[in-house]
């Protein structure tokens, strides 16, 4: 057997196999036989050709032999040729040239996807990268502290006209030139005044509504005016608790003061920070490599990745068009290509430094776990007993031991900003 490799692209590979007459004629005539044995002549019985019926036998079907022989023949010898030659295929290969006749060689080309080669850089010698951290300020343990009040509030019924940020609770009938739409009823829905579609215009209109009225009202329905018969059934307002000491100990009963409750907040808010800093890090040692190391994603991998995006997003989004399978197609390209590269830099570093997980690191992590939440340990226990859960675990701590090994080698610049920086990044004040 001759073999030619040569190289496509940095992962495309053309594979050249040149097998000598004299190495399979015995397995080809084997293969005639068998087609010769399984034919029944004209007027004759099964497997008795022979002569004139022997001569026509040859010429109509040796073609099709040839054919299966050489297809069968591919498989066999393809594998041999990888394994001689130390290759691991990624992807189904393509055939691109096969010849073979009796008494010829068999000759084929075959293009299969591997693995690129990537050269690491020398992460050892220390790499420097950037991290944003942001630091707690007052307002976030005050917005905290107002996220709570309004998780604790209560709620009034009051028989005073409604006001704005009241809370109504109503039929809602839509109206078409001041007639009811039929099956555009939604019943039995909580609204806000002032916030929503419940402010501007709608909110001046429903100001002084009491149990028990009916009003007409237009409200904006993205973009649209659209008419309403509002029918109210109750009109509460909240009733927020007053920061003190008894609302600490109602939060967290281990708690005696307010104080001990901002103390404990802004040491979350802290410890948040910290992981999303953790995550910068994680993040930027992450474009360090794949700035690092040039080379070209598999095709094969690519398109795999965004079929299993895809197929993940029919299975929540049942009725998905060819169209919107292509646009997400589309737009998650540059992800998946991201992705990938830093999936096969991942390996080569894992298995280059003989990074590993034992079931001992699991055994040990899943009791940390318990320890934490003992009113879940069943739920817990349950969860790793799913081969999927489990896998998804093992990742997760080999990514964790991979991280705290190549930031050792980091030099971090931190860039401190204000959590204010980051409430107006995400829209807030």
């Amino acid at each position: 057997m001759k073999t030619k490799i040569k190289n496509k692209n940095s992962f495309t590979k053309e594979l050249s196999v040149t097998i000598p007459w004299s190495d399979v004629e015995k397995d080809y005539k084997a293969a005639f036989d068998r087609a010769k044995d399984n034919y029944t002549p004209p007027g004759g019985r099964k497997g008795k050709v022979f002569g004139v019926q022997l001569k026509l036998f040859k010429q109509n079907y040796t073609p099709s032999i040839e054919a299966q022989f050489s297809e069968n023949s591919v498989n066999e010898y393809f594998r041999k040729a990888i394994e001689e030659l130390k290759l691991a295929p990624i992807n189904q290969g393509q055939i691109t040239h096969l010849t073979f006749h009796e008494g010829d060689d068999l000759v084929f080309k075959i293009e299969f996807e591997c693995k690129p080669e990537i050269k690491l850089p020398n992460y050892k010698k220390k790499f420097k990268v950037t991290a944003i951290k942001y630091v707690p300020s007052k307002k976030d343990v005050e917005d905290s502290l107002a996220d709570l009040q309004n998780r604790f509030a209560t709620m009034e019924e009051i028989v005073d006209g409604a006001d704005k940020d009241h809370f109504l609770f109503v039929d809602l009938q839509e109206l078409d030139s001041g007639s009811p739409v039929i099956g555009k009823k939604i019943e039995k829905q909580y609204v806000r005044l002032g916030f929503g579609a419940f402010k501007g215009g709608a909110l001046k209109t429903m100001k002084g509504i009491k149990k028990g009225d009916t009003r007409s009202v237009t409200i904006d329905i993205e973009g649209k005016q659209v008419d309403y018969e509002v029918l109210v059934h109750k009109v509460e307002k909240q009733i927020i608790p007053k920061l003190d000491d008894k609302f600490a100990s109602t939060v967290e009963p281990e708690l005696k003061t307010l104080a001990q409750l901002k103390k404990k907040i802004n040491s979350n808010i802290e410890q948040s920070f910290e992981n999303e800093h953790t995550k910068e890090i994680n993040n930027a040692v992450i474009n360090y490599f794949i700035d690092k190391t040039k080379f070209d994603a598999p095709e094969s991998m690519i398109q795999n990745y965004l079929d299993h995006i895809i197929e993940n997003n029919k299975a929540q989004q049942p009725g998905m068009t060819e169209e919107q399978e292509k646009e997400m197609r589309d737009s998650g390209l540059e992800g998946a290509i991201f992705n990938v590269k830093w999936y096969l830099v991942k390996e080569q570093i894992v298995n280059t430094e003989k990074i590993s997980v034992s079931k001992e690191d699991m055994d040990n992590r899943t009791k940390e776990l318990i320890e934490k939440e003992p009113q879940n340990e069943k739920g817990i226990k349950e969860f790793l007993q799913n081969p999927e859960n489990q896998q998804r675990f093992f990742d997760d701590m080999l990514s964790e031991k991979l991280f705290k090994f190549l930031t050792d080698f980091a030099i971090v610049k931190v860039a401190k900003k204000k959590s204010d920086e980051l409430r107006k990044a995400q829209g807030g004040s």
